[in-house]
């Protein structure tokens, strides 16, 4: 499997090899930077680590089940010759292939029987091999102990380590402009994670010739950042089996691209007995198998996945007293060295954005990564985004050319925008507009570079959303051939076998997904900042609530919506609020209005629940302004997908986050269960409770109630306004979404309430939990950030942290 990072997030391809000319390859071809609403409602704790007990399962083998069953949508199979020239660097033409089987056929490796190419060490299916074994075993043993699983490990080993010579043969060609990249190696388990806490197990490896790595210490294994290639092996037909195997190969896959930012992407390659599915060779197709393994080991470094523009370094760490794992960065002709890790993707969707956020520091090239004189520490964001699409920096140069339009020409008082907005705002927001103070409100942007590309869905795949649902055999073949190429678009709703990993809410049924490319994107920024949960003190996350208010306005004013509103993209500097991650703002067409195909953003606990629901609480849902008779809903009454973003959603998320903050980064907390009930997207009574939360103020009122009993009562007096504040709106707008009079008086009385809160909660009057990430669930933090992972957490009843009531993957920009 060739897996290209979007998390996306990563873009994954696979080959299948057959006897049968029809034999086709699958992979899942989402890029990293992908989004989908699937893919942004599938998880909400922003530091979920990779070991079972942060994904809330019992064991690795059901984080592999997940990690399968979310990607299932992602998908895709395809002709084996296409994914070789498609998803390879094709390097190998056919000359070349037969200048490799001539050098195997010397070597006795394989052989020609009746115009058919076979294996000297593999005469049989790996399935019948490994009977054939243990029937030897059982014999020995008069047949009166059950073989031991230990055993058939070992014997698996050893059927398919005569790969290990095959491999070894092929690099050893002597291929005109061409030389091996890499290298096998079997020897199992063998390798050094660089997540600790993981179990990365893999039956063997193609190893870089040439690490990227430091070197480690004597003796050290192989670093998961050298292995290009992963390998899992399966002698079984049983189909559980056959799923399981399947699941380990994506999870490597993940592993690789979780664990080292230099990857583009990495390949899995799983080899079982005839089955046509994913990135899965049947051994019984030898010139297909080695014009693979061919293309791989012949691939540069970079053609294997390894990004250019970024080098590993090991440094020794005055602060920690110990030598630390930093990346340095290319943006052209400027370099920046990591310093400390800030945040990093934890989506188990591989397919996403991937961002990773770094404290860097400027330095001269990457093999002086001294600092610059006088260069100060800032921000890199590495993140995949559509390749087609504009960067954060193009989306706020626009925003800033239509803000410095309107400051030149602000709107009179009697303009919708400015409707129920007193003298004291209107003139507030002429002067920010008109003397550029407004961009305090953003972050400064002092660097970006587009980097590498993934490649687009090749011709001839197409989804296969069951891929590990159960097997796909030779005889199916036919009907592998007219897959509907609309279930790429299905929600992630199947279950694995003996796994109920039921979704609260599902995808909508819509357009065919395009598998659109991404591209690698680096943003540098000048303020290190703190994310609204890193902040320890109610009365900085009240200030900066008020600034992401204002810059939200301030959109609204030139009709432009964020649309990612989430405690992580709003930041304090200095004391002062910033609003970031401007990828997904656009412009809010006032003239068009009903239904939009554009898929729904934004972190599931911070997200606004009309968009959740696809139903309009007033309109689609059956409601009407009788507020009394809404009092009665528990839910909508006919959800559709007609809800498009509106102004109000990125509001309704600034209500979201401060109730999340309240109920879980406040000490001594009694409320558990609202914790649970409110902000765990994967609970199954996730969106009701939501919505009966924003519809009925006696239960919003009640909920608060669970507060802690000495904390200020404006704390939550301020919510159920703000609810209150929500829900008259949404009501009283109806379906005239366009009718921009109806949200201009929302961000004033937002305020208000943000001011009133800010006056009687001074600093130092309500803390905010905030410790260093060290618990015990904390065991699989990857090297560059095991010394300085601090994170804001959520508290349980006993003060405990909660690890599932944090938000999702984007955290601070510093």
């Amino acid at each position: 499997m060739y897996q290209q990072p979007s998390a996306s997030e990563q873009h994954s391809e696979a080959a299948t090899d057959d006897l049968d000319s029809r034999n086709r390859a699958t992979t899942p071809p989402g890029t990293q930077g992908q989004v989908t609403s699937s893919a942004l409602l599938d998880g909400d704790s922003p530091r979920q680590d990779r070991t079972a007990p942060r994904h809330g399962l019992s064991s690795l083998d059901l984080i592999r089940q997940r990690l399968a069953r979310v990607m299932m949508p992602e998908i895709l199979e395809g002709p084996e010759d296409r994914w070789l020239q498609h998803y390879t660097s094709n390097c190998v033409g056919e000359q070349a292939l037969e200048q490799v089987i001539l050098a195997l056929l010397k070597k006795g490796l394989v052989f020609n029987h009746e115009g058919t190419l076979r294996w000297k060490d593999f005469p049989d299916k790996p399935s019948l091999l490994r009977e054939q074994k243990l029937n030897k075993s059982t014999e020995k043993t008069d047949g009166s102990a059950p073989i031991d699983t230990a055993v058939q490990r070992k014997t698996e080993r050893k059927i398919f380590r005569p790969l290990g010579t095959i491999i070894d043969a092929i690099a050893a060609v002597p291929l005109p402009n061409l030389s091996p990249s890499c290298k096998y190696e079997e020897e199992p388990y063998s390798t050094d994670s660089e997540v600790s806490g993981s179990q990365h197990r893999i039956d063997g490896f193609l190893r870089l010739n040439k690490s990227t790595s430091p070197p480690g210490p004597k003796g050290s294994r192989t670093p998961t950042s050298d292995i290009a290639v992963n390998f899992e092996f399966k002698c079984s037909d049983a189909p559980q089996e056959i799923i399981d195997n399947r699941s380990k190969a994506l999870y490597s896959a993940f592993h690789n691209l979780h664990s080292d930012c230099q990857r583009k992407h990495t390949y899995s390659i799983t080899i079982e007995d005839n089955h046509v599915c994913l990135w899965y060779f049947s051994l019984q197709d030898v010139r297909a198998v080695v014009h693979a393994l061919s293309a791989l080991i012949f691939s540069t470094v970079e053609d294997l996945g390894y990004d250019a523009n970024i080098k590993r370094i090991s440094e020794w760490d005055e602060e920690v007293k110990q030598v630390q794992l930093r990346y340095v960065y290319r943006l052209g002709d400027r370099f920046f060295k990591t310093v400390k890790c800030r945040d990093e993707y934890d989506d188990l969707y591989i397919s996403g954005r991937a961002t990773r956020v770094w404290e860097v520091i400027e330095v001269t090239s990457f093999d002086n990564t001294v600092p610059l004189p006088n260069t100060q520490r800032m921000i890199l964001r590495d993140v995949w985004l559509e390749h087609d699409g504009n960067t954060e920096r193009e989306i706020q140069e626009k925003i800033f050319q239509r803000c410095d339009e309107l400051g030149r020409n602000f709107p009179s008082e009697n303009d919708e925008r400015l409707h129920d907005v007193d003298d004291a705002t209107r003139t507030l927001l002429h002067q920010r507009l008109k003397d550029g103070s407004y961009k305090e409100l953003f972050l400064t942007i002092k660097a970006d570079y587009r980097g590498a590309m993934s490649k687009p869905r090749a011709e001839g795949f197409t989804p296969k959303p069951d891929i590990f649902a159960e097997p796909v055999y030779i005889n199916q073949e036919a009907k592998r051939h007219g897959s509907d190429t609309q279930r790429a678009s299905s929600s992630r709703s199947h279950t694995l076998a003996g796994t109920d990993l039921l979704m609260p809410f599902q995808q909508q049924a819509g357009a065919p997904r395009e598998y659109k490319p991404k591209q690698r994107n680096f943003v540098v920024y000048e303020e290190v900042c703190s994310a609204l949960h890193e902040l320890d003190d109610m009365h900085d996350v009240i200030q900066a609530l008020l600034d992401a208010v204002l810059a939200l306005q301030i959109l609204f004013l030139i009709s432009w919506i964020h649309r990612d509103v989430s405690s992580g993209n709003i930041l304090s500097f200095k004391g002062r609020g910033k609003l970031c991650d401007l990828e997904y703002a656009k412009e809010f067409d006032l003239s068009v209005g009903g239904r939009s195909s554009d898929p729904k953003t934004g972190t599931p606990i911070f997200m606004a629940v009309e968009l959740q629901y696809n139903a309009a609480i007033y309109g689609d849902a059956g409601f009407s302004e009788d507020m009394q008779d809404n009092e009665t809903r528990e839910s909508p009454l006919h959800p559709s997908p007609t809800v498009r973003h509106n102004f109000q959603h990125d509001l309704e998320s600034i209500f979201w986050i401060l109730a999340w903050l309240v109920f879980t980064h406040i000490p001594g907390q009694i409320c558990a269960n609202v914790t649970a009930e409110l902000f765990h997207s994967k609970r199954p009574g996730f969106l009701p409770t939501r919505w009966k939360v924003l519809i009925h103020h006696y239960v919003c009122a009640e909920w608060l109630q669970t507060l802690r009993a000495d904390l200020p009562p404006v704390l939550a007096k301020g919510l159920l306004t703000m609810r209150n504040i929500l829900y008259q709106r949404y009501l009283k707008r109806g379906r005239s979404i366009g009718d921009t009079s109806t949200y201009s008086p929302i961000y004033d009385k937002f305020r208000k309430v943000l001011r009133t809160i800010a006056t009687s909660v001074p600093r130092g009057r309500v803390r905010l939990l905030f410790k260093k990430m060290d618990e015990p669930e904390d065991n699989t933090v990857a090297p560059h950030k095991a010394a300085n992972s601090k994170r804001a957490r959520g508290t349980s009843n006993a003060g405990e942290v909660d690890a599932e009531s944090r938000p999702e993957k984007r955290l601070a920009r510093g």
